[in-house]
């Protein structure tokens, strides 16, 4: 058995795709596009989600009490 090893982004961005009900990260990329707001995970240890701006990149997280929280915008790079 091979193990792949994920960079955190890409493992934040697949539990993004879970958590929205979303089978790849077109469709919630697409979703993020189509709103003022957009899903957002927590980039610390914790895989807590919550609906921000599209530009976030340091929004409190109500999990760990950080300003840790990233949307997925930001996280693929695309602002």
């Amino acid at each position: 058995m091979s193990t792949i090893a994920l960079s955190n982004k890409t493992s934040k961005l697949m539990k993004l795709c879970d958590a929205e009900g979303l089978e790849s990260l077109d469709d919630l990329l697409q979703a993020a596009a189509a709103d003022s707001v957009c899903p957002a995970i927590c980039m610390k240890g914790r895989d807590y989600t919550a609906a921000m701006e599209p530009d976030q990149d340091q929004g409190f997280c109500e999990a760990c009490g950080g300003n840790t929280i990233v949307s997925i915008l930001v996280l693929v790079g695309l602002i």
